[in-house]
């Protein structure tokens, strides 16, 4: 019976989270805990996250929008086109990477100089990753 209701608070607690957090806030977790951010700090970042994403993510939308039209183009060997749709996509890829850099600055600011220094290993660790950070390598040749 124990591990009936054990489940049952278990089911319960992640349909609570689910329902009355966003959703970032549960991709913030790694961050305060890579960070040791106090409470206030990780609920501050969740903030300043949950106010730049949106228009990240709009951005993030155009240029994979952009680097389609640029694979077509390579694949119709049409260089005046891989040309013309090369240099948006890179116009893109700047303008997404400096909302990343800006949010991560903002963050930065909350940060004691421990944390700081924690950071930059998160950071350097995120610019390593597959998949997410795919666009960033894209057009930096990292």
């Amino acid at each position: 019976m124990g591990n009936i209701f054990n489940t049952l608070q278990a089911a319960a607690l992640t349909t609570a989270l689910f329902v009355f957090c966003p959703a970032t806030a549960l991709a913030d977790a790694p961050l305060k805990e890579a960070l040791g951010l106090s409470m206030d700090q990780a609920k501050a970042a969740g903030e300043i996250h949950n106010r730049r994403f949106p228009e990240y993510q709009k951005k993030r939308g155009e240029y994979n929008s952009q680097m389609r039209k640029l694979r077509r183009a390579r694949i119709a060997n049409d260089s005046a086109a891989v040309a013309r749709e090369d240099a948006v996509a890179r116009q893109l890829h700047g303008e997404m990477m400096a909302l990343k850099h800006a949010e991560d600055a903002e963050v930065r600011k909350l940060l004691n100089p421990e944390q700081s220094k924690k950071f930059d290993a998160y950071l350097k660790q995120r610019s390593e990753m597959v998949g997410s950070s795919r666009d960033d390598k894209e057009h930096t040749g990292k």
